[in-house]
C-alpha cells in the first residue's frame, strides 16, 4: 500500500493534545461557523462595494491566508521559541478591518504569535517589540505605511491591497481539519491511521497554535507585554454574554471601531460569533454616522471617543428642525433618571432597582418615538463601554433614546475584561460585578485585586493587583483612585500629580500640563500653552511666564509646603499621540513623556541631579 506522503510529518495523539490544549474552545467556535454555509457572519467594504461573507467564505479566507503566511515566511530563518513558550511572531499595525481580522487569525493558525502594536507607537517602540517578541515580519493594512517601514530590519507585508471574494473555493485551515479528526473517537482515529486515511493538507502541518500579544497600557503608559491564548478571549467573551443579560430576542450585529491594540476590542467579534450574529467592518476612512445606517449594528463596543461621536449624532438629530419631543413626558423621565442616581435609590433592593432601570429604558425609547430612534441610531440597542470611564452627559443622551451604556472594567492580562454592569442596570461610575470566572477583593489600602479562575489564563488562581483604589457599593465596586498615579519624592512624600494637573488646566493660559518629580527632590511642571497664550508668548515671553507662575502660585497656596510645584517649563510643542505621549483615551503616557522630554526635564533638576 502506498504510504500517505504526509504521514511521516503527522502528529501523534500526544502531539495533538499538546497542540490543541488551551485552544479547544476557539476551534469549537470555528467548527460552529463552518456549518453556517449560507448565513452571513461578516459584512465588509471591498473593491467599491459592500460584501457579505458566509461561514464557508470566512473559513476559506482563513485557509487561503494561512497558506499565504506559510509560503511568504517559509524562506525566513526560523526563530527559536523564547521563555514561556513564546514562538516566532508577526507584528500587526492594523486598523479594525476584515483584512486584519482574517490575516491575524490565519497567522495564529499558521503557528505564529500575533503582536498587536498601537498605531501611535514610535519606531523605537516597534524595534523593541520586534526584539522582545521575536518578530519575523510586520504586517499593516495602512496604505503607504509598509514603504515607511522598509528599513525596519524584517520582512514587511502590505495588506492594504488584499481583497476577499464571496464563494472563495480555498480549503479551510489545515489545523481546523486536524482538529475535526482529533475530536473523533479514538478507535476511529486509529482505524484511519491503519489505512493511512489521514487528513490532507498543503505544506507542513503547524506544530503549535499561536497566541495574541499586547502591550499593556494603563493611565501611566507602558506597563508590560501580555500574551493571551485564543481560549482566554473566547472564555471572556462567553462569560461577558452571560453576564450582560441582554434581551433574548436581541440579534447581535456589531460595528468594529476600536483599535486592535487592546484585547477589549477583540471581544466584540467573538461575542458576535458566539451569538451567531454578524460582524460589521466599516469602510476605512468612511463617515462614522453612515456606518450606523449601512451596517445597522445592534451592539457597539466603544471607548470614550466613539461614545462621544454617537452622543453628538443623537444631539444633532434631537435639535434638528421638525422634531418636537414630548416635553411633559420627557421631564418626568428626567426626574426618574435623577432619582436613580441618588443615594436613596442605591438603598433599594437590587431586584427593584433593576426593574426600575429596565422600565425607564423602555419608557424613554417609547416616549421619544421608536421611529425617531430608528431614524437616528438604526438598530442600536446597547453600547458596551470600556477602556476608560464614560462621560455622564454622553450616557444621559443615549439614555433618552433608551440605549443603555454598559460600563466595563478590565486589564490586558484578563483579555480586557474583569467586570461589567448589566443591560437592565447600567450604573454610571460603577464597574459592576465581576464576570463568572473572576473574583475581586480589596487588598491593602483598599487596592482592588482580582483572581482569574480559569486555566485558559496563565495567571489563573493567583491574586493580582489592578493598581486601582476601589470602594464597595451595593451594585458593585467604584474606582476612587489609582495608586500608580502617586509620586514618591526623594523625601518620602507621596503626591497625586493628577489633582495638580486638573487644577492647573483650569487656567485659560494652560491647555495641557504634565507634573514630573517621581523620585526627585521636588515637583515640576511641563506646561503646554493655549493657542492664544502661545501666540502671545512669541512676542512677550516674560509676561506669559509671569501669568503661569501666578497660576502655579495660586495652586501652591492650597497645598502643603512639601507638595508644591517648585519649577515649570513652557514647552514649544504639545504632547502628541503620534509620539506615544498621549494614549488614545486622551490620558498622558508619563513613561513615554519621561523618555521624549528627557532633556527638558533634566534642565528643571540640573542643579540637584549629580
Amino acid at each position: 500500500m502506498q504510504k500517505n506522503p504526509v504521514a511521516k510529518h503527522f502528529p501523534s495523539d500526544a502531539d495533538l493534545t499538546q497542540i490543541f490544549q488551551g485552544n479547544e474552545q476557539f476551534f469549537n467556535l470555528l467548527l460552529r461557523q463552518s456549518v453556517r454555509t449560507e448565513q452571513v457572519i461578516a459584512r465588509a467594504y471591498a473593491e467599491g462595494t459592500w460584501n457579505q461573507f458566509s461561514g464557508r467564505d470566512f473559513l476559506s479566507h482563513l485557509g487561503r491566508a494561512c497558506r499565504n503566511w506559510q509560503v511568504a515566511l517559509s524562506g525566513l530563518t526560523p526563530v527559536e521559541p523564547k521563555e514561556g513558550g513564546r514562538g516566532p511572531a508577526i507584528l500587526f499595525m492594523n486598523r479594525n478591518s476584515y483584512t486584519a481580522f482574517a490575516a491575524s487569525l490565519a497567522a495564529v493558525l499558521a503557528g505564529y504569535d500575533v503582536m498587536f502594536m498601537p498605531l501611535h507607537a514610535s519606531e523605537a517602540d516597534i524595534r523593541w517589540c520586534l526584539e522582545y517578541f521575536g518578530c519575523v515580519a510586520v504586517a499593516t493594512d495602512i496604505q503607504g505605511y509598509a514603504q515607511q517601514l522598509k528599513e525596519i530590519g524584517v520582512a514587511v507585508f502590505d495588506l492594504s491591497t488584499q481583497h476577499w471574494s464571496v464563494r472563495d473555493k480555498s480549503p479551510e485551515p489545515a489545523l481546523l481539519g486536524l482538529f475535526r479528526w482529533y475530536k473523533s473517537a479514538p478507535e476511529l482515529r486509529e482505524a484511519k491511521r491503519q489505512t493511512n486515511s489521514l487528513p490532507e493538507f498543503v505544506g507542513e502541518m503547524p506544530r503549535r497554535v499561536g497566541r495574541f500579544d499586547f502591550i499593556s497600557f494603563g493611565h501611566d503608559g507602558f506597563q508590560k507585554p501580555e500574551s493571551l491564548s485564543l481560549d482566554a478571549l473566547v472564555v471572556t467573551a462567553n462569560h461577558l454574554l452571560l453576564h450582560l443579560n441582554t434581551p433574548s430576542d436581541l440579534f447581535w450585529k456589531t460595528l468594529e471601531v476600536l483599535p486592535l491594540a487592546n484585547p477589549f476590542s477583540h471581544l466584540s467579534r467573538i461575542c458576535a460569533l458566539l451569538k451567531n450574529g454578524v460582524i460589521g467592518f466599516p469602510q476605512l476612512g468612511g463617515e462614522f454616522y453612515s456606518h450606523l445606517r449601512i451596517l445597522r449594528p445592534t451592539v457597539v463596543f466603544a471607548s470614550p471617543p466613539e461614545l462621544e461621536k454617537i452622543a453628538n449624532h443623537v444631539n444633532e438629530q434631537l435639535n434638528a428642525p421638525g422634531f418636537s419631543p414630548r416635553l411633559a413626558v420627557g421631564s418626568r423621565l428626567d426626574k426618574a433618571r435623577g432619582y436613580l442616581k441618588t443615594g436613596r435609590a442605591l438603598k433599594l433592593p437590587e431586584a427593584v432597582f433593576d426593574a426600575a432601570s429596565r422600565s425607564l429604558l423602555w419608557a424613554s425609547r417609547n416616549a421619544i418615538g421608536k421611529e425617531f430612534v430608528r431614524h437616528t441610531l438604526a438598530d442600536l440597542q446597547i453600547i458596551v463601554h470600556g477602556l476608560a470611564s464614560a462621560r455622564e452627559a454622553h450616557v444621559e443622551v443615549l439614555g433618552q433614546m433608551g440605549v443603555p451604556v454598559v460600563e466595563t472594567y478590565g486589564v490586558t492580562a484578563a483579555a480586557g475584561l474583569l467586570s461589567a454592569n448589566t443591560y437592565d442596570a447600567p450604573h454610571l461610575n460603577l464597574i459592576g460585578n465581576p464576570v463568572s470566572h473572576v473574583s475581586f477583593r480589596l487588598g491593602q489600602n483598599s487596592s482592588l485585586e482580582y483572581r482569574l479562575n480559569h486555566p485558559a489564563f496563565s495567571g489563573s488562581g493567583h491574586w493580582q493587583d489592578t493598581g486601582d483604589v476601589a470602594q464597595m457599593t451595593p451594585f458593585g465596586f467604584k474606582i476612587t483612585g489609582r495608586r500608580r498615579h502617586l509620586f514618591v519624592t526623594t523625601g518620602g512624600v507621596t503626591i497625586s500629580p493628577l489633582r495638580l494637573e486638573q487644577l492647573l488646566r483650569e487656567s485659560e493660559e494652560i491647555q495641557d500640563v504634565c507634573i514630573v518629580g517621581d523620585k526627585m527632590p521636588y515637583l515640576s511642571a511641563l506646561v503646554v500653552l493655549s493657542p492664544d497664550a502661545q501666540a502671545e508668548f512669541r512676542t512677550s515671553p516674560e509676561k506669559i511666564r509671569e501669568m503661569v507662575q501666578q497660576r502655579i502660585g495660586t495652586v501652591n497656596e492650597t497645598l502643603p509646603r512639601h507638595a508644591t510645584i517648585k519649577k515649570f517649563l513652557v514647552l514649544e510643542k504639545p504632547f502628541q499621540e503620534s509620539l506615544g505621549e498621549k494614549l488614545p483615551s486622551g490620558s498622558l503616557n508619563r513613561i513615554k513623556i519621561n523618555e521624549t522630554r528627557k532633556g527638558e526635564i533634566e534642565t528643571l533638576y540640573q542643579t540637584t541631579v549629580q
